[in-house]
């Protein structure tokens, strides 16, 4: 998943031109998957059909406030604030559940908050890069309540039908902005969207949706803050694009407490089990 902010960089469309194609290579590969698994690829209830049809409209938001994020700043500052969902979740989740806060979450909540702080230069409307966090903490909230209610709503469901429907959705919402689009894919364009539908959409997203399944939402957005470094470490080597001191410390902020938290997750479970 870290490497999809490239393809923010280096195709050559709109955010929201990127999503409704990938969406819909995405949603092909999905249900033709769940079908030769599964033999079939309905949902339970017209309840459940509701409940995609919100996960959808959060995903399409995200993606789209996430790649337009690092389009109007650059892929560190996008990516690093889109990691804001860590400290969302911890909070939204005991509500939602109805368990008690963890303070420990919630220092870790904290750290990523600083590290986020790091990030922007000046709280200037203007300026790109205040732009592109605001842009990713949009994206954050609305990937922290869809993780949520996934894991809440879904939790018996297989990942890959949960996202197929949920790719579906946002191609749906998506095509009238194609087909209004002045925006024409180049070839170039057409092998880099084929390449980010199937393997960092299709594929990733379905991993991701599996580790929601064995896993509360917080411990997956806390560790899953590891993947900013594997972006910004991609737009050093593909890009030449090197961030700046300050958002080396908040992304080393926001790396720390990931690594904190999942240490101090891994520790609970083996009490656990000793137990």
């Amino acid at each position: 998943m870290a490497a999809t902010g490239l393809f923010s960089q280096i195709i050559n469309l709109p955010a929201w031109d990127i999503t409704g194609y990938r969406t819909w290579i995405a949603a092909g590969v999905l249900f033709a998957w769940v079908w030769w698994r599964e033999g079939h690829v309905a949902l339970e209830s017209a309840r459940d059909y509701r409940r995609m049809l919100v996960l959808g409209v959060l995903l399409c938001v995200h993606w789209i406030t996430f790649f337009h994020s690092m389009q109007v700043s650059n892929i560190a500052v996008g990516m690093l604030s889109l990691y804001a969902y860590p400290v969302m979740t911890v909070f939204m989740e005991p509500l939602l559940r109805g368990t008690k806060i963890d303070w420990g979450d919630v220092a870790s909540g904290m750290f990523v908050l600083v590290g986020i702080y790091f990030l922007v230069p000046e709280f200037d409307f203007a300026n790109s890069m205040t732009q592109g966090v605001l842009w990713g903490i949009v994206s954050a909230f609305t990937f922290a309540l869809r993780n949520l209610l996934l894991s809440y709503w879904f939790s018996g469901q297989s990942s890959a039908r949960s996202m197929s429907y949920q790719v579906l959705i946002v191609a749906v919402l998506m095509t009238p902005v194609i087909f209004s689009s002045k925006h024409v894919p180049s070839s170039m364009d057409w092998g880099l969207i084929l390449i980010l539908g199937l393997f960092f959409t299709a594929f990733s997203h379905t991993l991701f949706g599996y580790a929601l399944r064995y896993l509360k939402a917080k411990t997956v957005g806390l560790v899953a803050c590891m993947q900013p470094v594997y972006g910004v470490i991609y737009g050093v080597i593909f890009l030449h694009s090197i961030p700046d001191v300050s958002t080396f410390v908040g992304g080393a902020i926001i790396v720390t407490a990931a690594i904190y938290e999942s240490l101090r997750e891994h520790n609970k479970s083996a009490m656990t089990l000793t137990d």
